[in-house]
């Protein structure tokens, strides 16, 4: 998603929506009818702080150690990634925008969460498998609410559910390389092209289809890492950021 800077912890924007298409023929030199203006939408989504404290001993960090030179810098980068990790999982997953108090931390809202109106659950009956036909009736109803959506984000179950449409069950075969592929990560549909991507944090038994612009990620403090003072024989430090999601319009 675009990155944006957040003015506050609790950070806000304004959504629009378009006139429903309409009939429009003007009489010549008729006067003009101006409608009052409809008020826009104002929303918005609290700030998560996210961290991981590492910690290294003097002695470890300079030791000879097998493959690698300075523990605290194998440790600052490994930290980095696991808190990647963890920010994707709260993009994705993060259940509801949450003030927070003295004793709890703020949590923002997630993609999933954000999206209520174009929501397809087939028949809605039991457990069902992701059919061809539901993830377009999904498409539809995405295009017939104004959105243009471009990516598909989804678990590994479902990447296999969708490289199982029969729409594309022509495959590819690659004999120099004597190699099928057997994989969708574009599917062009009635309603656009779409790129699929695999994410591990998205659920099992969901799919998200979005239109990528109407999504931003609004950093209040950038991702960044510094040394915390050392007590005792050791060296220590600290990945710290804080960030939202801005949801523009979720029924795109």
């Amino acid at each position: 998603f675009a990155k944006v800077s957040a003015m506050g912890t609790y950070h806000e924007w304004q959504t629009d929506e378009l006139a429903a298409a309409a009939a429009n023929a003007q009489v010549e030199g008729a006067d003009y009818t101006f409608p009052t203006l409809s008020a826009t939408s104002r929303l918005g989504n609290y700030t998560q702080i996210f961290n991981k404290p590492f910690q290294v001993s003097n002695t470890l960090d300079v030791v000879s150690k097998a493959g690698r030179d300075k523990e605290y810098a194998y440790q600052m980068e490994k930290k980095m990634k696991e808190l990647a990790r963890d920010v994707e999982y709260a993009l994705v997953n993060g259940a509801s925008a949450t003030s927070g108090t003295s004793g709890a931390a703020r949590e923002l809202k997630g993609v999933l969460a954000w999206i209520t109106t174009n929501v397809e659950t087939g028949s809605g009956t039991g457990v069902e498998a992701l059919t061809e036909s539901m993830f377009n009736d999904a498409l539809e109803t995405i295009s017939a609410a104004g959105g243009n959506p471009d990516t598909v984000y989804v678990n590994g179950f479902q990447k296999r559910q969708i490289s199982g449409f029969t729409a594309s069950n022509t495959k590819n075969i690659d004999a120099s390389a004597n190699k099928i592929i057997n994989r969708v990560d574009v599917y062009e549909s009635d309603f656009g092209i779409l790129e699929v991507i695999y994410d591990r944090a998205m659920v099992s038994d969901q799919v998200a289809i979005l239109e990528r612009v109407k999504w931003a990620i609004a950093s209040l403090r950038p991702v960044t890492q510094h040394e915390v003072p050392a007590i005792g024989d050791s060296k220590r430090g600290v990945i710290e950021g804080e960030l939202t999601l801005v949801a523009k319009n979720e029924k795109a």
